[in-house]
């Protein structure tokens, strides 16, 4: 569980800074609130995809693995 909890840390943190550079580059104004909303959103959807698609890899039957996490 921890581990989720610093990945969506620094996903909020690089999202911010993304996000600054981002809009400094395109001339943009900078939304704090809007940057966090979206990093924050992608890095959940990341970190659930991590989570299905290594649990598919580790209890598949093709690869022998029976490890369960």
């Amino acid at each position: 569980m921890a581990k989720y909890i610093i990945t969506l840390v620094w996903t909020f943190i690089l999202g911010e800074v993304v996000g600054y550079i981002g809009s400094a580059l395109t001339g943009g104004t900078y939304n704090a609130m809007e940057t966090s909303i979206i990093s924050m959103l992608i890095g959940t959807i990341g970190a659930v995809l991590i989570y299905v698609i290594s649990k598919d890899a580790t209890t598949s039957p093709e690869n022998g693995a029976t490890n369960k996490n």
